[in-house]
C-alpha cells in the first residue's frame, strides 16, 4: 500500500510539474538529486516522518555550512560530515535520539 501511495504522490507531483513548466525532460532530474534524496533518507532515519524532516535539513543546511567553511573544497567537508554522521549514527538522527532518550529514561 505504501508503494502505491508513494507512486500516486509522485504521479501527481509530476503532473503538476508538467503543467507548471509546460515541458518535462529527463534532463530535469539529475543523478545528484536522487543521491541527495537517498542521503537525506539515510541520515534522517528511514522509518519515520521526523527522520525525513531531519534528513531534508541535513541535505539543505550542511552543504551551505561546508561552503562557508571551505570555499576551495566544500565537497570534501560535506563528505567528511556525511561519513561522520553515518559512522556515529548508523540508525539515522531519529534512531540516535531515540536511543539517547531510552538511556536517559533508564538512568
Amino acid at each position: 500500500i505504501a508503494f502505491a501511495v508513494s507512486a500516486a504522490v509522485a504521479g501527481v507531483s509530476g503532473a503538476l510539474l508538467a503543467i507548471t513548466t509546460a515541458f518535462v525532460a529527463p534532463d530535469n532530474f539529475h543523478v545528484m538529486l536522487s543521491i541527495s534524496l537517498l542521503v537525506g533518507a539515510v541520515i534522517g532515519g528511514i522509518s519515520t516522518v521526523l527522520g525525513a524532516f531531519f534528513g531534508g535539513l541535513f541535505v539543505q543546511v550542511i552543504p551551505e555550512i561546508a561552503h562557508e567553511f571551505s570555499n576551495s573544497a566544500p565537497s570534501v567537508v560535506y563528505g567528511a560530515v556525511l561519513l561522520a554522521f553515518i559512522y556515529l549514527m548508523p540508525d539515522g538522527i531519529v534512531g540516535f535520539l531515540r536511543s539517547r532518550l531510552r538511556r536517559l529514561r533508564n538512568t
